[in-house]
């Protein structure tokens, strides 16, 4: 059979003439926008956002809970509902007008804007959603009292390592015996195991925990967890995995501790053999793998048998979700999982590809097998897009390396991108404006940063055009329309301004750092932090930045934030604790004693947690303070700050 399939690989080029009478329209994909897993659907056939939303705003104006149904108007316009009837799926003209006048006042406040794309007006009245579809799953649902939280009844839930829980729960039941009727259901396969993970999580949702009559969401990791152990065994009695627990209803931002799946046994790192996989960001691996095989020469074989379809680039992910799956990097003697968006991105893209010669996607690859904990580490934004090379080659040089397909023009390629602007360039270059080359990349390629992408400014276009137009007519050569500027964003965009893209001032690093989606909970890095940040960036010491020092800065602070993330999501509440930050600096080989340590923790943290503002100010400090240039593999194009 493995031969058959090389042998059938060979002839896979001849395919990319026969896909262009495929379907073009965008295929159902999973939804997993953070915000957007309450509303009551789980896939969407624009899972980055349709073109005009700015996804970090939308998750700000979400999170202000201004009204009951602004997740639902949000969400079902900017990530619509996969499904034939879209009309049926779209929010009502009443629930929109409806939050509006709810969030005015509160979105003022925040200094929050409206979004130009959402007009009430353009919304029908009829067949459509007139609020949420089912309960808000929500990290904590606050009431008025403590006295809310109730001892658990049940007996199946009392040894757990909570006592409390709250009524109703976020099914709908409305008492314990309510909820202990329908749960019962799953009792026999709690009695036999089948998952660790399935009794606690059970309990998470029938019963959750209640802190100060606070109701705690289940975790995504264990319903996942609890998902992969027992749904083989429903399946073989002819039951199904219940749509009311499905795993994407939930967040991993209520998971209080790392993946139990994640391997437990320290194992010895060792350096990446196989050809496939030496030029990835890591360069160690450890095995066994998760697939079982014990040596790298035990997954040679299996690589072989996918480089060819590799070669065909069905998906610019494919390597890097292979490799994370056969030689997973290692760190520090434990294997990093491989990410369930990534390997759902890669599948929807390869599988037709397989299907075409009769094969099917590998059982062994299957994506639910796979975690959504470890998908921050490979650049998955909250919206569920995933960064990848910037290859058009007059794309090359700019202050970024990274974009995003299909784009907001409706390319599903960098290859399909670079032939539409690759005629319009040719001619503009010669006559008009200098702006216009990297205007071209940032509309056909647009710049993109932890899975978020970032269009060029309506006043950048309007700036390009206004010096190109007149003289692109004397060659009989208009103005392309998928480039009319008022389709272009007005904030949060890739601005036109000269100096900032050539000498950055404290005040600009923060503006840029903030664009590039470098905060966390909507709270930017300080004025005072990119003083520092500047500081220890400026090679040349000449108190601006210029494209490369900001460039290697980008990714020092995006590795930074990476790290803070890694301990910050994993407690419930998150925090960065006084053990984080040691482990960071004495990572960093600052040569700091116990008493150092204890003095900077009292200087930089507040009620007993490191905020990621005053994280980034006391690692940029200290590296300043070490006298070395700011860690940076210009190899890899990426940070080497130690993870």
């Amino acid at each position: 059979m493995l031969r058959l399939f090389l042998a059938t690989l060979v002839l896979l080029p001849t395919l990319h003439r026969t896909l262009g009478a495929r379907d073009e329209r965008p295929s159902c994909r999973p939804l997993t926008a953070s915000f957007c897993r309450n509303v009551g659907y789980a896939t969407s056939r624009y899972p980055a956002g349709v073109q005009g939303f700015n996804v970090h705003q939308l998750g700000q104006m979400v999170e202000t809970s201004c009204s009951p149904d602004i997740a639902t108007l949000l969400c079902r316009v900017a990530f619509p509902e996969c499904s034939e009837d879209d009309a049926r799926v779209k929010p009502c003209k009443a629930v929109c007008q409806k939050v509006k006048r709810d969030c005015e006042a509160t979105l003022r406040a925040k200094r929050l804007t409206w979004p130009s794309r959402l007009q009430c007006d353009a919304l029908p009245e009829y067949n459509c959603v007139q609020a949420q579809q089912q309960p808000q799953l929500s990290t904590s649902l606050s009431t008025d009292s403590a006295t809310a939280c109730q001892t658990i009844t049940i007996p199946l839930c009392k040894d757990l390592k909570y006592s409390q829980t709250i009524m109703p729960n976020l099914l709908g039941h409305a008492t314990q015996d309510e909820a202990g009727l329908e749960m019962y259901q799953f009792a026999p396969l709690v009695r036999i195991q089948c998952s660790p993970q399935l009794k606690p999580f059970l309990c998470s949702v029938y019963f959750p925990e209640c802190k100060a009559g606070t109701r705690l969401a289940p975790c995504k990791t264990e319903c996942e967890q609890a998902r992969a152990g027992c749904e083989p065994l429903m399946n073989t009695f002819g039951f199904q995995w219940p749509p009311r627990l499905n795993c994407e209803n939930f967040s991993t931002y209520s998971c209080d501790q790392a993946p139990e799946s994640e391997t437990t046994t320290l194992g010895t790192c060792e350096s990446i053999t196989q050809p496939l996989c030496k030029d990835l960001p890591y360069t160690q691996t450890v095995m066994p793998n998760i697939l079982g095989h014990k040596t790298q020469k035990d997954v040679a074989v299996q690589l072989n048998a996918y480089s060819n379809l590799v070669s065909l680039a069905c998906s610019p992910h494919l390597k890097t979700f292979l490799c994370s799956v056969l030689t997973p990097e290692c760190l520090a003697g434990k294997a990093r999982l491989p990410c369930k968006t990534m390997c759902e991105l890669v599948r929807s893209s390869c599988e037709p590809l397989l299907k075409e010669f009769g094969f099917f996607w590998p059982e062994s690859l299957k994506c639910d097998d796979f975690t959504t904990a470890s998908c921050q580490h490979f650049g998955v934004g909250e919206g569920g897009g995933l960064c990848e090379p910037l290859t058009i080659p007059m794309c090359q040089g700019l202050s970024y390396n990274q974009t995003m397909m299909p784009n907001q023009l409706g390319h599903t390629t960098q290859r399909d991108a670079a032939s539409k602007m690759s005629f319009f360039h040719s001619i503009a270059q010669t006559t008009c404006s200098a702006d216009i080359r990297p205007f071209l990349c940032a509309a056909y390629a647009p710049r993109c940063s932890f899975g978020q992408i970032y269009r060029p400014c309506r006043s950048f276009c309007q700036k390009t055009r206004d010096s190109c137009e007149a003289r692109l007519v004397r060659y009989g050569v208009s103005w392309p329309q998928e480039l009319r500027c008022e389709v272009f964003p007005q904030n949060a965009c890739v601005t036109d301004d000269e100096k900032s893209e050539t000498m950055l001032n404290a005040e600009d690093v923060a503006a840029r750092l903030q664009v590039a989606g470098h905060s966390i909970g909507g709270k930017s890095l300080s004025i005072r932090t990119a003083r520092l940040l500047l500081t220890l960036a400026d090679a040349d010491k000449s108190g601006y930045l210029d494209v490369v020092e900001f460039f290697k800065l980008d990714h020092y602070v995006a590795a930074a934030r990476r790290e803070y993330l890694d301990h910050y999501e994993r407690r419930q509440p998150p925090a960065f604790t006084q053990a984080n930050m040691n482990d960071a600096l004495n990572a960093r080989d600052f040569g700091l004693d116990r008493d150092s340590l204890k003095t900077l923790w009292l200087e930089y943290s507040s009620q007993g947690k490191l905020d990621y503002d005053d994280f980034i100010a006391l690692l940029t400090r200290m590296q300043i303070l070490k006298g070395v240039e700011m860690p940076f593999d210009a190899t890899r194009g990426r940070d080497s700050t130690p993870k």
